[in-house]
């Protein structure tokens, strides 16, 4: 019984791949990763902003450059 589960040990680890194999695949896998994550983010900076973001940032620098006159303005105090 003995030699016989020596024998399935050497088996499976004929079957196993090399560390060396299973590295350079997951290197690989990290690459190809990274280079679809490149395009995706040159893709996100390149699109344009939504109109409402662009009216919200409107109204903050509106808001911003003219402080109201009787000081009701968003400031905290």
């Amino acid at each position: 019984m003995l030699a016989m589960s020596a024998a399935r040990v050497t088996k499976f680890e004929k079957l196993s791949s090399p560390p060396d194999q299973t590295e350079q695949a997951g290197n690989e896998a990290v690459q190809a990763i990274g280079r679809a994550l490149g395009a995706h983010y040159s893709d996100l900076v390149q699109a344009p902003l939504p109109d409402k973001l662009l009216q919200l940032l409107a109204k903050l620098e509106d808001e911003q450059s003219s402080p109201k006159a009787n000081g009701s303005g968003n400031a905290v105090g």
